[in-house]
């Protein structure tokens, strides 16, 4: 599992974009398998009962992951389907310049986006007029036979400040929650990101890092940013007294 950085929320994406985010390079956990089989299933070209999908859970998770890899498998797989990523920031700063276009012709019957991946659905709380869009949006969508995904901190039952006719269309297709990961997915991923810096953590310290760090994509890697930051600086192979230093445990 991997979370986007700042920079993946100021733009609106096409595919294919960002390759780093992809399918099998996420890390499932018990508290993401389902929302990571949701996403599979719904690019796959296979039939599937719901059109859209409503993905919750807390920063640092893997939501954008999984939207960015939607867009990239489509991409990779030569699909016809055109998918757009927009941070919902974006949607909303389009409406407020009134903009007389949203992006690929966004709810308007000549759309060529056949995959709208929304991120960061929270941020639409207490913006009526981009409600409003939205759920034109979403109906058009639909009706044109195409797929929409959304990611947000809060799940579509308890989103605040949003009209109730926007969230009952959110609650028609598929919800899926991510949570915290489990030990071992939190060890594959330690490792993982050790591996991508050349670093060899051994377990007796994954162990001691599991009970000691949070279960989020960023503090992880921070961790293990920190970790071999102090081994280069020390010219010394990762120890438990090295990563105390590193992390002021």
């Amino acid at each position: 599992m991997a979370e986007h950085d700042s920079t993946s929320r100021q733009c609106i994406i096409q595919f294919p974009a960002r390759p780093e985010y992809r399918f099998d390079n996420f890390i499932v956990s018990n508290g993401s398998s389902f929302a990571w089989t949701c996403a599979r299933r719904i690019c796959s070209g296979d039939p599937v009962n719901y059109q859209s999908l409503y993905l919750s859970g807390a920063s640092g998770l893997g939501k954008t992951h999984l939207l960015m890899s939607i867009g990239n498998h489509l991409a990779e797989t030569g699909s016809h389907a055109k998918a757009l990523y927009v941070h919902c920031r974006d949607l909303i700063e389009s409406l407020n310049r009134g903009a007389s276009g949203l992006p690929g012709n966004l709810g308007t019957p000549g759309s060529e986006i056949e995959f709208l991946l929304l991120d960061d659905i929270d941020q639409i709380a207490d913006h009526p007029p981009t409600q409003e869009a939205l759920y034109r949006i979403y109906n058009q969508t639909l009706e044109q036979g195409g797929k929409m995904v959304f990611a947000g901190r809060t799940p579509a039952d308890q989103l605040e400040k949003t009209e109730s006719f926007l969230t009952s269309r959110f609650k028609w297709g598929m919800t899926a929650e991510l949570l915290p990961m489990d030990d071992e997915a939190t060890a594959q991923l330690i490792q993982k990101l050790a591996e991508d810096l050349g670093l060899d953590i051994p377990d007796k310290v994954i162990t001691y890092l599991l009970s000691r760090i949070p279960r989020d994509f960023q503090s992880v890697k921070s961790a293990v940013t920190r970790i071999n930051e102090e081994s280069l600086k020390q010219k010394h192979k990762v120890t438990l007294p090295l990563v105390k230093t590193a992390l002021d445990l």
